[in-house]
């Protein structure tokens, strides 16, 4: 199938190229501080001034401020530029020079959309009209001669307003722009449009004119649309019915009154010792999730889901996402509901993370044992924690605050860990428990230790289910409780790409000046292997780079690998499929290997699917010692460094 075909199949049949390069007149705020004002108003005078009183009649020199800042005075000058240029000296050099300086860049949108067969208009800042039915949108990131904020805020909010005014499906977005930045800015860009990133690329212009730069983004784009507009229409449908559901919730429990938390707390909240507050916010998140899940429109949206194509896989983006976010909201309470009073007569209560205030001195003979990472979850049934004739002492769960181990299996059947706990500053820790170190405290120890100046603080709740799986750990396998399984872990990590060289030296893989190869190292729930993925920003450049390395300069014993990652094929599965199967934890020397061709991704954690090796992954700065005589046999050498868990 030729790419035009692809382009059409995807239903991509009409584009718009968005740059204020395409306005015909400058506006106020481009020129508003060109140095040429004073000299124009001081030579357009006597004779002269009645030839741009001819252009404009309410031409006033003395009234310069107001003049300048008239666009229909501006209008007027721009429209007879050529007859009044010896007045307008330097006035629209800066003007007309960017015009032309950008030309080029949007001469070659224009031939990239023209051979992909794609119908298309231009538009300058008044785009907004156009892109509601535009299936393709390539936008300047500044819509402005300054290249400042507010051009930026200009471009954000005008391409919200298309979107918002749109009905069914959402555009696929290429931002473009000529500063070298980019990278960072679109990352801002697209959280702010909010779109997902299989629906969106950035380019910086100087790469437009790169033969089939501009042809592969849009091509990426197509052959992923029909599954990321599933996917956006899933979260719009998903916000859209939550906020109807909020309306409706509160529509029912506006019929809960005084007279029957009256009712409920004599009868009720007495008893169990539970603050009204509490148990209110309790039945309102219930009566919330009920309302959402009522919702047919919600379920019928998050069918597509299931069908989305494995093949090709997607272009990973991974300059911003951050799994361990979303997974630390699945496992735990957020602080805010945490830390309101419920009216227990135990300061903690199961699910409750209980660890050394931070800050504190830890006393050796204290509750920790002078360790300062060491934490405890607290697993004692919550109806006991509340009552004053409930449990006389609480039993406590020993673990370990650890750097977070992307080897280690997550909560699960075979899991003793929780791969996420936040602590102040920002810092990620994982739990490792240990099931075999019980511990008991007292209702006086425990209000001791929790008080204002005590020596612990709940360091985080984990929510019902969660709690439970880790309980169930802690009794074995009775009355196993079923999980939600979590997000796969993500952690981002920066490469140096090496290739033994015919002297038996490591020759560095040569970018540009200022580009970092980057990707995400996604870790399944049983830690055992990764899969290595680099970031799709990055493609251009390394494609680029690994098609200039001179075979010939190239150790015999890796040539055939290196000649093998030459097939564009073979190249774009890393920054796709990514390195597969990368065995856990990263020590030592480990074979980077790809996808066969034609083999789709493995459905299961624990099933290798069939690869061929291209090279090496290492760690460690001194790898040609560490590789030993098979140095000279590694092919490309990939250098890792992983970064926080992101």
């Amino acid at each position: 199938m030729n790419d035009r075909k692809k382009i059409a199949n995807a239903g991509i049949a009409s584009a718009i190229i968005v740059d204020d390069g395409y306005d015909e007149v400058p506006l106020v705020e481009e020129l508003i501080n060109e140095d040429g004002w004073d000299i124009f108003f001081d030579d357009a005078r006597g004779a002269d001034a009645a030839r741009i009183e001819a252009i404009f009649p309410d031409y006033d020199p003395d009234s310069r401020d107001d003049q300048k800042s008239n666009q229909s005075f501006i209008d007027a000058l721009w429209e007879h530029r050529d007859s009044i240029r010896d007045l307008l000296g330097g006035l629209f050099d800066s003007y007309e020079q960017k015009a032309a300086d950008n030309a080029p860049f949007l001469a070659a949108a224009e031939a990239t959309l023209t051979s992909l067969g794609i119908a298309f208009t231009t538009h300058g800042r008044d785009f907004v009209d156009a892109a509601v039915g535009a299936d393709l949108i390539l936008i300047d990131l500044f819509l402005g001669i300054q290249q400042g904020a507010d051009d930026r805020r200009l471009t954000v909010e005008r391409l919200k307003q298309a979107i918002d005014q749109r009905v069914g499906s959402l555009p696929s977005i290429v931002l473009m722009s000529q500063v070298p930045t980019i990278d960072e800015l679109a990352k801002e860009f697209r959280s702010e449009v909010q779109l997902h990133a299989s629906a969106f690329r950035h380019v910086r212009k100087p790469d437009l004119q790169t033969p089939g730069r501009a042809q592969g983004l849009i091509l990426t784009l197509a052959a992923h649309r029909a599954d990321s507009q599933a996917l956006a229409t899933f979260v719009e449908t998903w916000e859209q019915k939550a906020k109807e559901a909020v309306g409706k919730a509160a529509s029912g429990l506006r019929k809960i009154d005084i007279d029957d938390l009256q009712h409920i707390r004599t009868m009720l909240l007495r008893f169990e010792g539970v603050n009204t507050s509490s148990y209110m916010l309790d039945v309102f998140d219930r009566v919330l999730q009920y309302e959402i899940e009522a919702h047919d429109e919600v379920l019928a949206a998050a069918i597509p889901l299931d069908d989305m194509a494995d093949d090709p896989p997607p272009l990973m983006i991974s300059n911003d996402r951050d799994t361990y976010a979303v997974l630390e909201r699945t496992l735990f309470v957020n602080p805010s509901r945490r830390s309101h009073a419920t009216g227990a007569v135990w300061p903690i209560t199961f699910g409750d993370i209980v660890g050394p205030r931070p800050g504190s001195d830890i006393k050796p003979r204290g509750f920790f044992g002078g360790r300062d990472n060491i934490v405890f979850f607290v697993a004692s049934p919550e109806c006991d924690l509340i009552r004053t004739d409930g449990l006389k002492t609480v039993l406590l769960v020993a673990g370990v605050l650890e750097e977070v181990d992307m080897a280690k299996p997550v909560l699960g059947v075979s899991g003793n860990t929780t791969p996420i706990l936040s602590l102040e500053g920002d810092r990620r820790f994982q739990v490792t428990w240990d099931f075999g170190d019980l511990r008991t405290i007292n209702l006086s120890r425990a209000k001791g230790l929790l008080k204002a100046n005590g020596d612990a603080v709940v360091l985080g709740r984990l929510r019902d289910v969660s709690a439970l799986g880790l309980r169930q750990q802690l009794l074995g396998n009775v009355g196993r409780v079923g999980e939600m399984a979590p997000l796969p872990r993500s952690f981002q990590f920066t490469a140096e790409i090496y290739y033994p060289h015919a002297d038996g030296t490591a020759q560095q893989l040569a970018l540009p000046a200022g580009v970092v190869l980057r990707g995400n190292m996604l870790v399944p729930r049983k830690g055992r292997a990764a899969n290595l993925i680099f970031d799709s920003s990055c493609e251009n450049d390394f494609t680029t780079a690994i098609l200039d390395v001179d075979i010939a300069t190239v150790a015999d014993g890796s040539k055939a690998r290196l000649n093998k990652l030459k097939e564009q094929s073979c190249l774009r599965k890393l920054f796709r499929s990514g390195l597969q199967w990368t065995s856990l934890p990263l020590r030592g020397p480990r074979e980077a290997e790809l996808l066969q061709d034609g083999e789709p991704l493995p459905e299961q954690d624990d099933k290798k699917p069939k690869i061929e090796k291209v090279g090496k992954i290492v760690t460690d700065a001194n790898f040609v010692e560490e590789l030993g005589n098979g140095f000279r046999r590694s092919g490309l050498i990939f250098k890792i460094n992983v970064q926080e868990a992101g």
